[in-house]
């Protein structure tokens, strides 16, 4: 059976960004490893444009609990991408992050992403409840 990931249509947030040299493989496109670097690129970008730089709340921060990729389509050197986000199945310690890669050039689709992650406090290395700050500042996403 093929992984299926169902991305919504009200995404919260665009992560744009341009495919490098350094993102291609042999074969000459878009790297499968590569791909959980743009995932984690974009994850960063949106924890900091809540203000919560290096996906850090106060001294809360979170740990990736699943990853699961759909490839589409070959992605290549200058190819200009948007990378949406959505959240899904939110609960008390976390939730799911859905990221769809689309290349502006002519909208094909390159990639679907479901990221999980939970918060996590490094300093008694335990899951913890999402932090009050992160929720108020997500409570009409």
């Amino acid at each position: 059976m093929r992984v299926q990931i169902h991305i919504p249509a009200d995404s919260i947030f665009t992560y744009r960004m341009t495919i490098a040299r350094q993102h291609e493989n042999s074969g000459g496109h878009l790297a499968h490893d590569k791909v959980v670097t743009l995932i984690g690129d974009c994850r960063d970008a949106w924890f900091a444009s809540l203000g919560f730089p290096g996906c850090r709340v106060g001294e809360i921060g979170i740990v990736n609990t699943d990853l699961m990729l759909m490839y589409i389509a070959e992605g290549f050197h200058n190819d200009e991408l948007d990378i949406t986000l959505a959240l899904a199945d939110m609960n008390k310690y976390g939730g799911d992050m859905l990221m769809q890669a689309t290349r502006r050039q002519d909208g094909a689709e390159l990639f679907r992403a479901k990221s999980g992650f939970v918060f996590y406090d490094y300093r008694i290395r335990k899951v913890v409840e999402r932090p009050a700050e992160f929720n108020r500042k997500t409570s009409s996403l």
